[in-house]
């Protein structure tokens, strides 16, 4: 029988035999024909070995009732498997980790695909090496019509730190207040940056799958999920789409942060180094301060500096009073909340103390002044305290003048306050208290590799429009400039170190990179619109049109849009996102799914209607399954 798309409208309509006949009851030439004409197309369009097209209706259904059953436990095995760079993992560990995160999903594709009747999901993945690095993704997806529509997230996570009773790859159940009332919560590495996400996604599209099984409007799209591998560290989306330009999404969603992002920062890494020198020190000194390895774009666990002396007796004054001192010390900002502080004086008969400081709110790099004014930067309540210590209590060396370079630049404040004229920056797009941060994320003492260099330290710079080398011109979407376009963070960084008033035979230079330039979307412009049209039609509101630091896999095209899985700018708690105990909400996943879902049946719809008026009648929609 025919199948929905082709002629199931004919099966529904009564013709009359009797009708256009003339007022005689005798039938008209022109009647004739017309009969003829639709039993033509009838038996044109249906072959009697076809049943009819009858939808499911119950996609979303289906969607709702994973993930009140099975979210869980799928998310529980997606979290146990440890996918961080950049701390104690090797690379073949973590990629043997993705490996079975791919194994999983190509298992739920074989057991969905059981009871699907025509349209498969089908798995697909991209490796290619690129200057050295291997870049891999993967994905699934189902149709295969030249209108394409893909969701993409990201497996890998940033490192999980540390903290009694935070077990990172066991995900747990927990009851967290959030928009002012208790809410159920996810809570692991990646449950919601952004493990939690990719399963709401594949199982989206299996929902849009399912409803469509056998709907011939399913074969005017290609519809796709896409796992990103190296998202945290080296993104490999943009290489994809560069590498396979027939594959790029007419629409995209990177469903990896918020609804609904209009802009995103440009990303700028600098790093400062200060060399080694030849005196040393006398008296109390700074032998190390350090933060655990791990990526610049996270705000740091802890640091950690030991204390040395060559006097005994003075290491002990010290030890004495450095609590007293650390808590009655004046930060540049009265008001500001300095991190915890952890003296061990264990051990001092081997002329050593032990001063640590930990982290608490937001740790995500592009979130310092969330982190600033709801929590606290370890390494900043150090490295200034410390700094202020240089002449009364303690000695100058390579690390105190790396340390009051950094109080001396930004002190504890994150927009560049300190050199407004250098540092500071807001726009029309990234307004006022949304502008160019700064977050001093890693101090690292004796850098391997580098035995020159005393000290290093890491910076995560987001920064707006007005610190791009071209300016914005207001209409145009996309990389400001165009992708290979530079920051001004080269000469900017120049100047700072000439006003910086340095010691004498103290050296501190620095290298800086542009990650990216800003990327704008107008709220406008297509591909933000239909985003849009989807939200609007779950929740009865407009999406809203945020402009952040967080760098996504969006960044450079512009059929791409990073929106979802939050419905909160809030990085810290009760979400944690780059942190430790990181939560996801599960009623925004909730929500989420049902936005994404509306998004694609509507790409479903709206291509069907597309191909309508511009096919014959007659042209069967059928179209050969596209297995690369």
């Amino acid at each position: 029988m025919c199948p929905r798309g082709s002629c199931g409208y004919l099966r529904s309509a009564k013709v009359n035999p009797v009708l256009h006949m003339n007022g005689k009851n005798g039938m008209s030439g022109f009647g004739i024909r017309l009969v003829f004409l639709v039993l033509l197309g009838f038996a044109c369009t249906c072959t009697p070995t076809e049943e009819p097209f009858e939808p499911s209706g119950d996609g979303l259904e289906r969607l709702q009732h994973y993930i009140d059953e099975q979210l869980f436990d799928d998310l529980s095995k997606f979290v146990a498997a440890q996918t961080y760079r950049g701390a104690d993992l090797s690379e073949a560990q973590v990629v043997a980790n993705l490996q079975k995160i791919q194994e999983e999903v190509r298992l739920q594709v074989e057991q969905f695909n059981e009871e699907q009747k025509v349209h498969k999901l089908v798995p697909f993945e991209w490796k290619k090496s690129i200057d050295g690095r291997e870049y891999w993704l993967f994905g699934v997806r189902v149709g295969s019509g030249p209108h394409r529509v893909a969701l993409s997230s990201h497996l890998d996570t940033v490192p999980p730190g540390t903290l009694a009773g935070w077990e990172p790859f066991k995900l747990v159940k927990e009851q967290r207040t959030y928009f002012g009332k208790e809410q159920e919560f996810y809570v692991g590495r990646g449950s919601i940056d952004d493990k939690g996400p990719a399963l709401i996604a594949f199982n989206v599209l299996k929902a849009v799958a399912r409803q469509y099984d056998g709907d011939a409007r399913l074969d005017g799209v290609t519809l796709e999920v896409l796992f990103d591998t190296s998202e945290e560290t080296d993104m490999a989306m943009p290489y994809y789409l560069e590498d396979k330009p027939e594959e790029n999404p007419d629409l995209g969603v990177i469903f990896d942060a918020m609804w609904c992002i209009r802009a995103e920062k440009g990303l700028e890494r600098p790093v400062f180094t200060i060399k080694r020198g030849t005196t040393a020190p006398t008296g109390v000194w700074i032998e190390s301060l350090d933060t655990p390895q791990g990526p610049a774009n996270q705000i740091p666990d802890s640091a950690t500096a030991v204390i040395r002396s060559d006097s005994p007796e003075a290491l002990q004054r010290f030890a004495q009073q450095v609590e007293a001192l650390y808590q009655n010390h004046v930060f540049d900002d009265p008001a500001y909340r300095r991190a915890q502080l952890r003296v061990d004086a264990s051990g001092l008969t081997n002329n050593r103390l032990v001063l640590e400081t930990r982290v608490s709110g937001a740790q995500h790099g592009s979130a310092p002044d969330e982190n600033r004014e709801e929590g606290a930067n370890p390494l900043i309540s150090l490295a200034n305290f410390l700094s202020a210590q240089v002449g009364t209590h303690l000695a100058r060396n390579e690390i105190s003048e790396l340390s009051r370079f950094i109080t001396w630049s930004w002190g504890t404040q994150v927009f560049g306050e300190h050199h407004p004229d250098l540092l500071l920056r807001n726009d029309e797009v990234f307004t006022a208290g949304n502008g160019t941060t700064y977050a001093v994320t890693r101090f690292y003492t004796n850098p391997a590799s580098a035995p020159d260099v005393a000290a290093r330290v890491a910076i995560d710079i987001r920064y707006a429009l007005g610190h791009h080398s071209v300016a914005w011109d207001g209409k145009t979407e996309g990389l400001v400039g165009g992708k290979a376009s530079k920051s001004v963070f080269q000469d900017t960084f120049a100047t700072l170190l000439q006003q910086f008033p340095a010691e004498a035979g103290y050296t501190v230079g620095f290298q800086t990179a542009t990650s990216f330039p800003p990327d704008v979307r107008l709220p406008e412009g297509n591909t933000f619109r239909r985003v849009n049209r989807a939200f609007e039609q779950v929740l009865d509101e407009q999406c809203p049109r945020r402009a952040i630091g967080g760098g996504t896999d969006a960044k450079g095209n512009t059929n791409l849009i990073a929106a979802g899985a939050l419905f909160s700018e809030k990085m810290g708690p009760p979400i944690n996102y780059h942190g430790i105990n990181e939560g996801a909400p599960v009623e925004d996943l909730r929500k989420s799914a049902n936005i994404l879902y509306r998004l694609l049946t509507d790409e479903v719809e709206g291509a069907a209607k597309k191909a309508s008026t511009v096919r014959p009648l007659f042209t069967p929609m059928r179209i050969t399954p596209d297995f690369h």
